[in-house]
């Protein structure tokens, strides 16, 4: 748990006691704030409220700080009604990662510790966890925080190494002074609109993981048209000449022995894994002989099974239809289970991406802009459920004796079936565990 003394006699609200907003609150309790907290959802205010947590009352006469969590919208008629109403009455709001950058400035050893910090629409744990092995490979004191494993104030105090941290851009849109040693943006595609409403306020809050850096820290970024565009309109941005531009060449997995599996739809982790290690001061050699050992994440385009004749793939983490391009883009004769929470009805980006597809079994609750799309162009067939698409799977397996990919690539967040796309992917390992013993 971090804590420190910068934090001690100021007073706090959080809004929204998620795991974020717990570990928030322990950490300012334990430096010394005074802390409240506010959830919108009364049963589960009522069990942290006997867990012994405080409850903001309007009563209170004084807050120094409001600080939402990462799900709760901060601008705009959306922005929630207690930023509204403690704001107006001068209270400062401040986001999770400002919080940690105060946290970083008062420490005595400062100089020691580096922050990398990935955000991205596609391949952020894929790319945090990959420089996180290669950098505990080669023996660096390390956390590695935010959107997965521990929340940031969860992690444990370090008075030297690296602090890894995988953000979203709920994280990154209110912060104003976060200011990592090495950021990067993986890519930029359709996600989250209906926080943001437009890719320009994504992309925007997005760049926020670069508006801080200085000369002597590093900005890495996608070549994709939006981003250029973006940052090219910002007069900030526009200014700093430690932002580096990663083509889309593949020059690093070329060197890498590993399975093809893993291999090509990753090539962009590797890519900017390879040159925030490089900034970090290994030497390729090093870099490459950890790459070859890194065996990847659940549920992206995990392969659960496979033999002469087939193999099953979970990529339950594809939650729109960039990563699924990706997988179809990847693997040969595929049978493929997809649906679930549209993101997008921008589905004709798939329209190149077809060509290795024999079925397609759809799921979710939100089923027809799929089955519209792909029932005109392949056998296509709605089952609803994911068991009862893994029944259908295995009538296509056990009827063709010629060698398929089976795909569950859903294309879709989870959220109309399940809690998240981890609670989808385990579900889908124990159908395949029964199915093939």
């Amino acid at each position: 748990m971090l804590k420190s003394k910068c934090f001690s006699k100021k007073s706090y609200v959080i809004i929204g006691m998620g795991k974020t907003g717990c570990s928030i609150y322990k950490s300012l309790i334990n430096s010394g704030a005074v802390v409240y907290f506010w959830e919108d959802n009364p049963k589960h205010s009522k069990k942290i409220l006997n867990k012994g947590y405080k409850k903001y009352s309007p009563k209170i006469s004084h807050i120094d700080y409001v600080l939402p969590s990462p799900g709760i919208a901060t601008k705009g008629k959306s922005a929630h009604k207690l930023i509204k109403k403690l704001t107006s009455k001068n209270t400062k709001q401040i986001s999770e990662l400002d919080l940690f950058q105060l946290y970083l400035e008062n420490l005595n050893t400062r100089k020691k510790i580096k922050i990398i910090a990935v955000t991205g629409t596609n391949g952020k744990s894929t790319t945090v966890s990959l420089i996180y092995h290669t950098l505990k490979k080669n023996k660096f004191n390390i956390q590695l925080a935010g959107n997965i494993g521990n929340p940031i104030f969860k992690t444990k105090m370090i008075k030297k190494g690296f602090y890894i941290l995988e953000l979203s851009s709920y994280q990154l849109e209110s912060s104003k002074i976060f200011q990592p040693d090495i950021a990067c943006i993986l890519n930029l595609t359709p996600d989250h609109l209906a926080r943001h409403n437009t890719m320009v306020n994504y992309g925007n809050a997005k760049l926020n993981i670069f508006k801080n850096i200085n000369s002597s820290q590093k900005g890495f970024f996608d070549n994709s048209s939006i981003l250029k565009k973006l940052i090219k309109k910002d007069n900030h941005l526009n200014k700093i000449k430690n932002l580096k531009q990663i083509n889309n060449k593949r020059i690093i997995t070329k060197n890498l022995n590993v399975n093809q599996y893993n291999l090509l739809s990753n090539d962009q982790n590797y890519r900017f894994s390879y040159e925030v290690l490089k900034e970090v001061g290994l030497s390729s050699n090093k870099i490459f002989n950890a790459f070859k050992s890194f065996r990847g994440l659940e549920f992206r385009q995990q392969i659960i099974f496979s033999d002469k004749n087939k193999v099953i793939i979970n990529d339950s983490k594809s939650t729109n239809y960039h990563s699924l391009i990706a997988a179809l883009k990847k693997y040969k004769d595929i049978f493929l289970i997809c649906g679930g929470q549209i993101k997008s009805s921008n589905i004709n980006i798939l329209d190149d991406s077809l060509s290795n597809i024999k079925k397609v079994i759809i799921i979710g609750e939100e089923s027809n802009t799929f089955y519209r799309y792909f029932k005109s162009k392949v056998a296509t067939v709605y089952v609803h459920s994911l068991d009862k698409a893994v029944i259908e799977m295995n009538k296509f397996m056990t009827t063709n004796t010629d060698f398929n990919t089976f795909l569950f690539s859903p294309g879709a967040a989870s959220f109309d079936q399940y809690t998240n796309f981890e609670e989808r992917g385990r579900h889908f390992n124990k159908l395949i565990s029964k199915l093939i013993k």
